[in-house]
């Protein structure tokens, strides 16, 4: 397996689950201006944590402590064959266990400000509505409301079927796109992880993502702040007027990123984190329970 060049500023941690350990990645922040609030970001269906090793370091400038990992089942998180582990609700609880960790090891053990992209995006949104006391504001990167509309079933559903005659390889094409010719390092990794990808994880979250519903309007009660953000060229699995739709029931922003297509992080790490920022900036306490305002 090709490895990249861990960043500066960056270090390589082991967080735990009831399933297994999961390899993670940290940035923390300068003692002059810790904030004390932490933030996490949830890796995406053919993705891993060195997807945001680009960002975490500026989350940390910004006074963040910056965490992402390695699901069970991707990368270095070693996981079950059996597809049937991998439902977005085993995941949450995973990722429950993860945001627990974090919250522990950061001064005050408040809420955190979690983020998930595409799959990762299902699975945040799943751990946020279980327990929405620990989260300070939900990002939606890249992550429509489902998959389950018939089109999209059906394109995950071929896609299971391809995945039986061979690897994820049969992606490359498309991730490729995203990565520049000059980056060969990156590239040569990004092949290597296909090509070694969990077969039990692709099955499995591809068959769990068809079978996830839209949960906005659950998401909407609990009163986190969300926030939806997309490339302006992420069109193969959302149209960029149901991100647009979504944050609307949501009460949220909608930022789309220019030059960018299905993953901001890696396009345009800048932008993103500017994004990011700017949203966390207007949310630095945690909403009151939704209910609350009802029995006022």
């Amino acid at each position: 397996m090709t490895v990249l060049t861990l960043p500066t500023g960056v270090e390589r941690r082991t967080l735990h689950t009831a399933r297994g350990p999961v390899a993670a990645s940290y940035a923390r922040p300068r003692p002059e201006n810790d904030l004390g609030v932490a933030v996490l970001l949830v890796t995406g269906y053919v993705g891993s944590k060195e997807d945001f090793w680009a960002v975490l370091p500026a989350l940390a400038d910004a006074g963040y402590h910056a965490w992402t990992y390695d699901q069970i089942g991707q990368y270095e998180s070693d996981g079950p064959r059996d597809p049937e582990a991998y439902t977005v609700e085993l995941l949450a609880e995973d990722t429950r266990s993860v945001i627990s960790q974090v919250r522990a090891q950061t001064a005050g053990n408040s809420p955190l400000h979690l983020v998930g992209h595409c799959l990762g995006g299902f699975v945040a949104r799943a751990a946020a509505l279980t327990e929405p006391s620990a989260v300070r504001s939900l990002t939606l990167l890249g992550c429509g409301p489902s998959l389950n509309a018939p089109k999209q079933r059906a394109g995950l559903a071929e896609l299971d079927r391809k995945l039986e005659g061979g690897s994820l390889e049969l992606l490359w094409p498309v991730i490729k796109r995203v990565i520049p010719e000059r980056e060969t390092g990156l590239r040569a990794f990004w092949f290597a992880k296909l090509k070694d990808a969990n077969p039990g994880f692709m099955h499995g979250t591809a068959r769990a993502m068809a079978d996830e519903s839209d949960r906005t309007p659950e998401l909407h009660a609990t009163g986190i702040p969300a926030l939806v953000v997309h490339g302006r060229r992420d069109k193969r699995v959302w149209h960029r007027s149901v991100f647009a739709a979504m944050a609307a029931q949501l009460g949220a922003n909608h930022v789309v990123i220019e030059k960018a297509a299905h993953s901001p992080s890696i396009e345009q790490p800048q932008r993103t984190v500017e994004v990011l920022l700017n949203f966390w900036a207007q949310h630095p306490s945690v909403p009151a329970p939704a209910d609350s305002e009802v029995s006022a």
